[in-house]
């Protein structure tokens, strides 16, 4: 009976709403999310078809086996006319045929089949073109992969930044009602012995509505993120977490040409306008190749079933067989400046991405150096706060200010404690976006 209450108990512990929620670090929730993120896994997909067309590219330097199968109802007689004498004139047997002989064949359903083997020989330079060029396609879809694992991750950072700030302003606004409480009942008694005011006791009650309409505001933010984070994750929204903020570490100090070089290493976009670059040299490459007589080994031959017994049944053929357009009127000259230009215009869209990424790490550096001095400038305002507040509650306990004082004062240090928070939450967020300027997906 003992063991069967004590698991009762601790089922009725272990609900949804309770504190048994799962206590997930930042490096928890970000391996989560790139094992798990829908998003991420579709582009896991796409990489794995574009490698798949890797493979498909590379079965075109094998020869190629074609058949072909027709059954049909001749519509005209199919026959051979020989002249006379057409098989030869003999001294004692004469021409041969006699006179002029037409063999002819009854019109019947039959078939013919055609088979044919055909090896690649001057095609496979183009053929090597084209494998490469699936290659780079493959490392596009590489490459934008690790650009949604990226922007995925960076998520997941700036909302476990978030919840971790929002939980700390909640308990600062929890402190805060639990003060306002606290000062409502001692205001409550002394306006019962006429020591303070009913007006005193007015302004702390909506010091207190306020301070708790805050903290009744701040539970939808909180579980919105949770709710986003699970979603992230890869788990039901409605799954319990709680965070650790032990796990957030700072962002390791750089230098400003150190960001650039990993940056300009790392990021997605300057890697994919790279690889852009080769697409656009394979693509002008593979153009000018067309220009190339497709020239192949080929063996075929020819069946024909019940279709005529005049025409032979069957032909076998081996040699070389070759395909070239003589004249286009330009045309493959015209496509080939188009591909030079796509060529040149990568070259471009590059050195412009890499100054877009300077300019983004270069802001990003800039944010955190000032999201720091906030923060600095914040913690100096909340110590003098809590400072001032606790001088204030001492003369007020010792009778020497007035409730208002200290609501005022109270009142000020709220203000400082929720520009501290934003001031963390800044940071926080800075944090993150640098990260990813960086190219950073871990």
């Amino acid at each position: 009976m003992h063991r069967r209450l004590t698991v009762l108990a601790v089922a009725l512990l272990c609900t949804p709403s309770s504190l048994c929620a799962q206590v997930i670090s930042l490096a928890e929730a970000a391996r989560g999310a790139a094992a798990n993120n829908r998003s991420i896994q579709v582009a896991q997909l796409e990489r794995e078809k574009a490698a798949g067309e890797i493979s498909a590219a590379t079965t075109n330097r094998f020869p190629i086996f074609s058949v072909t199968a027709l059954g049909s109802q001749p519509l005209s007689q199919l026959g051979i006319t020989l002249e006379r004498g057409s098989l030869g004139v003999y001294p004692h047997d004469g021409p041969i045929p006699g006179q002029t002989t037409t063999l002819t064949s009854p019109l019947r359903f039959g078939f013919i089949g055609y088979a044919s083997v055909a090896q690649p020989l001057t095609q496979q330079h183009k053929i090597g073109l084209g494998i490469d060029l699936a290659r780079v396609g493959a490392e596009a879809a590489s490459e934008q992969f690790r650009a949604k694992q990226q922007a995925v991750v960076n998520e997941v950072r700036r909302l476990y930044y978030g919840i971790a700030q929002a939980e700390s302003g909640r308990k600062t606004l929890r402190a805060t009602v639990d003060f306002l409480q606290q000062l409502d009942r001692e205001t409550n008694q002394q306006v019962v012995q006429r020591v303070a005011l009913q007006a005193d006791l007015l302004a702390v009650k909506a010091q207190l509505a306020q301070a708790e309409y805050a903290l009744l505001k701040m539970d939808d933010p909180v579980q919105t993120q949770k709710e986003q984070l699970n979603r992230l994750m890869g788990r039901a929204v409605d799954t319990p977490l709680e965070i650790d903020p032990a796990s957030i570490v700072d962002a390791e100090d750089v230098s400003l040409q150190d960001a650039y070089a990993e940056a300009l290493a790392a990021r997605p976009e300057i890697r994919l306008a790279k690889i852009q670059q080769r697409k656009a040299e394979l693509e002008r490459r593979l153009k000018s190749a067309e220009r190339i007589p497709d020239i192949s080994l080929s063996l075929f031959g020819l069946r024909t079933i019940n279709y005529s017994s005049v025409l032979p049944n069957n032909i076998s053929s081996v040699g070389i067989q070759g395909t070239w357009d003589v004249f286009d009127w330009g045309k493959k000259r015209e496509q080939l400046d188009i591909k030079r230009q796509a060529e040149a215009q990568a070259a471009l869209e590059l050195k412009d991405a890499e100054a877009l990424v300077m300019v983004d790490v270069g802001h990003q550096y800039r944010r955190i150096i000032e999201a720091r001095k906030e923060l600095e400038l914040a913690r100096a305002l909340q110590t003098s706060s809590v400072e001032a507040f606790r001088v204030a509650r001492n003369r007020y306990l010792q009778r020497e200010a007035i409730l208002s004082e200290v609501v005022k004062v109270q009142s000020g240090l709220a203000d400082a404690d929720h520009h501290y928070t934003q001031a963390l939450t800044d940071l926080a967020t800075a944090q993150a976006d640098f990260e990813k300027a960086l190219g950073r997906d871990r």
